[in-house]
């Protein structure tokens, strides 16, 4: 009746064991509800929502319409996100795809208010920022409650609504349309004004630097029983993000590795970001890769680069090794242009059970600074996904470098940046850096690393020819 294009869901259907919605779409096929029918025509699911579309038909009538349906997945069961980058990206994607004659846009969370709230409070203010360059959050919730009660629920929400609209202000707009990625990049790249001497690719990248990181974010990392199994002592995982192994019974911090669980485009936790191992780490290296069921490894460094280890050789190489509860045998060794990949057949000693873990490791990262070029490191995550595809379990993708952070940052940086652009054409390494950043602290190092994400991504836009001018 009012015409409304899109439905925005601010909720799981459970959270806690307790229905919070009832599903209200058909999950394939065609459903009707009263007079109208509801047929799911597409469902994309990303890590931290979901598209759906549906095509309504009302009884007696011909009209087709179209309803897109966003289920943001990423609101935690209790409190708030803990940052706002995943929910500023979903709702800059809501609103690229709400069409401008279209009706009122549906919010609903369980109730309908708290979330809800928070969702229509930030869009409204974002406009008006871009409007009025003000906000009023005080004003607008006092005018929305006076429409519909409780509208915000709590305190927390109402934080979440400053710290929101204090990022996305800070942050400005970075999303590129892949056609204009290489106008772009020359822009970026321009010498700064005398005087200023900046390049905008600079300043950039040290806007992305200044994210919140409390002491109080990293307990397990900093403990005494854990401080040697960092390589870096200021680079450590988070504790919300960190994997944790399972406790041995009767050993202090056996549950702590260097180690950082990171969502991809589509799938939340699809990587491991970790250190490369030390001598005193590798039997916890193998041990997390079994309990977390990670079948592929992806190697970003040699073992020594300038003169300095930057990762203990964890791997066997003729010959059987055993590694506290896992033999690991090595079965292949394949050397391809830029990178080796090597095979292992893994079995836990405790129970017999074996799988095949492969590992590719790069080498053609110089020594010093990034690639010439992007396209043998593209090459290189197609491979690794594709393999993915092949064999792999249901497990993260392990990519490590030395610290974990740089190359690494870069190689999910731009499986993210690449797989995205090939399904929605547009490119935001900012964002993309910027959400990593509240998984594992650092990732992508260096401006030259992050220009490299730039750089890769229009090489790999120059493989589809009708884009890439």
């Amino acid at each position: 009746e009012q015409r409304s294009a899109t439905v925005v869901m601010m909720t799981k259907l459970e959270e806690r064991c307790r229905v919070k919605c009832d599903q209200y779409w058909p999950s394939r096929g065609t459903e009707t509800y009263g007079l109208v029918q509801v047929t799911l025509l597409d469902t994309m699911e990303l890590a931290t929502y979901a598209v759906r579309t549906f095509a309504l038909q009302k009884a007696g009538s011909n009209e087709k319409r179209e309803v897109r349906h966003f289920q943001f997945t990423a609101w935690p069961d209790h409190g708030v996100p803990e940052y706002p980058t995943p929910f500023l990206a979903f709702l800059r994607r809501v609103k690229a795809c709400n069409p401008p004659d279209a009706g009122p846009m549906v919010v609903h969370c369980s109730a309908g208010v708290g979330r809800t709230g928070c969702f229509i409070v930030i869009d409204a203010m974002l406009e008006r920022l871009r409007q009025e360059h003000t906000v009023d959050v005080y004003g607008h919730v006092t005018c929305l409650r006076a429409q519909r009660n409780y509208m915000v629920q709590t305190e927390e929400q109402y934080a979440f609504i400053h710290e929101s609209l204090l990022e996305a202000a800070a942050a400005g707009c970075t999303e590129v349309p892949a056609r204009s990625l290489y106008a772009h990049l020359q822009r970026l790249t321009a010498p700064g004004t005398p005087g200023e001497g900046s390049s905008g690719m600079e300043l950039e990248f040290k806007r992305l630097a200044s994210a919140k990181a409390s002491t109080l974010r990293f307990i397990s990392a900093n403990l005494p029983c854990n401080k040697f199994k960092n390589r870096l002592v200021n680079i450590m995982p988070y504790e919300s993000t960190r994997v944790a192994l399972q406790p041995i019974r009767g050993v202090e911090g056996s549950d702590y590795i260097n180690a950082s669980f990171i969502d991809g485009y589509r799938q939340q936790a699809a990587y491991i970001g970790t250190q490369g191992p030390l001598a005193e780490t590798t039997e916890d290296f193998w041990r997390m890769l079994w309990e977390h069921n990670s079948t592929i490894v992806v190697m970003l460094t040699k073992l020594r680069e300038l003169g300095q280890e930057k990762c203990h050789q964890y791997w066997p190489a003729e010959r059987s090794a055993r590694y506290q509860y896992f033999v690991v045998d090595p079965m292949a060794e394949y050397s391809m242009p830029q990178y080796i990949l090597r095979e292992f057949k893994v079995t836990d000693a405790r129970d017999g059970q074996s799988r095949t873990i492969r590992q590719f490791q790069f080498i053609d990262w110089p020594e010093q600074g990034v690639p010439k070029s992007g396209e043998g490191f593209i090459d290189f995550i197609g491979q690794v996904h594709k393999t993915k595809e092949q064999f792999g379990q249901d497990g993260p993708i392990t990519v490590h470098c030395s610290a974990g952070v740089g190359r690494t940052g870069v190689f999910v940086t731009l499986s993210i940046v690449l797989e995205r652009m090939r399904y929605e054409g547009v490119v935001d390494v900012f964002q993309t850096v910027k959400m990593l950043r509240t998984q594992r602290p650092a990732m992508v190092q260096t401006e030259d690393q992050y220009q490299f994400c730039y750089r890769a991504a229009l090489e790999y836009l120059g493989s589809f020819d009708h884009y890439a001018t």
